[in-house]
Order: structure tokens, then sequence, then C-alpha cells
């Protein structure tokens, strides 16, 4: 069972560290994945929790359940402006990076499967959002609702190569496709939220 972190953070450790094995999450049972006529079914494991003290340093441990894949242990904070301490990246800093670290590794595969004339592939890409909490991102008299929106994702896709525009549109248009990271956000996807309150689900 995970407790509250103790003090410790970015300043201490590593940003990134790999591990030996993550904890055993308690709320649900690891398992491998499982290939199926459909394809391969996979998770991402995660555990966060709050590093004790003030600010807003969270640490985590994360790990896809597939073979060749090991466990990190990160950290992650927030910016100065809302209370953190700007000493590791921020969740939506995470968030925006896993999509396009996941894009270019689908876009690297494509590549390599065709054997494309491709030297470089670099993506810059702009996630927007809008923060609604009063008297942190919107004055305090707004009201009690809290919201957070997400309002797109722009992606540029900049490639040095010898092939032809149509055959580079085609490599971008199946990596997107394939890019689960990309995918969560394009289509609407189920989620689900427990929460457990001293042990108990409520």
């Amino acid at each position: 069972m995970l407790t509250q972190a103790k003090r410790a953070g970015p300043q201490d450790h590593p940003i990134v560290s790999r591990i030996d094995r993550m904890p055993e999450p308690t709320a649900f049972k690891i398992q491998t994945a499982k290939k199926t006529k459909e394809g391969l079914d996979l998770e991402v494991h995660v555990l966060a929790e709050l590093v004790a003290g003030p600010g807003l340093v969270k640490r985590g441990y994360v790990k896809p359940n597939i073979q060749g894949f090991g466990a990190f242990e990160l950290y992650c904070d927030e910016g100065s402006s809302i209370g953190g301490s700007d000493t590791a990246p921020a969740p939506l800093s995470y968030l925006a990076a896993g999509i396009a670290f996941c894009f270019l590794t689908h876009l690297k595969g494509y590549a390599d499967m065709e054997k494309l004339r491709v030297s470089s592939i670099r993506v810059e890409q702009r996630m927007k959002f809008q923060s609604r909490i009063p008297g942190m991102t919107v004055d305090a008299g707004t009201g009690n609702q809290l919201e957070g929106l997400s309002k797109g994702v722009e992606t540029f896709v900049h490639i040095e190569t010898d092939e032809p525009p149509e055959i580079i549109a085609l490599m971008v248009e199946v990596a997107e496709k394939a890019c689960m990271a990309a995918q969560t956000v394009i289509n609407a996807v189920p989620t689900s939220t427990n929460v457990i309150s001293n042990g108990e689900p409520i």
C-alpha cells in the first residue's frame, strides 16, 4: 500500500530514474499484455502520490505491462504562479510530451518499415487548454465551479526526405492512426474514476 511520500523531490533525486520494479497497486492486479486476433491489448500502470509538505510536488511510478518495457520513478511539479516550485515538468507538460514522443515512435517505425529515405523528423506541437479555477486562474468572484477544458492540439511534423509529398503524407496519416496517445485525445475514450476512502469504496 502506498503512503504519502516523505518530503523529497527533484531537488534530492533525478526527475526521472529507472527502477527495478514499481510498487504493486492495491486497486487492480497487474496482468501481462495479451495478443488477440484484433491486436495487442496492453495497459500502462501509474501510481502517483503527493509528496508531503508545502507545494505541489508529486512522485509517480509508471510501467507498461509489455515485456521489455521497464519501470520508472518520476517527479512532477507545478509552476510557481499556482503554488508549485517549478522543479519538474507539470502534468500537462508530461501529457503533451507523451503525445509528441508516441507520434515520433510511429513516424520512425513506418519510415523504417517502408524503407523510406528520411533523414530527420521533428514534431512541434501546441496543446491548448483553459483553466477556470476561482482565485487561481480566474477572479475569485466568478463562482465556485472548478473546470479544466481541453481546447485542441495543433501538430507540425517537420521531415527532411527525398520521398515525394504523397508518400510522406501517407506516412503521417498512418502514424497518427497508430499513435495510441494521439488517438486518446482525437477520439472520445471511456473513463472511470473510483474513490476509495480509508480502504473502502464510496
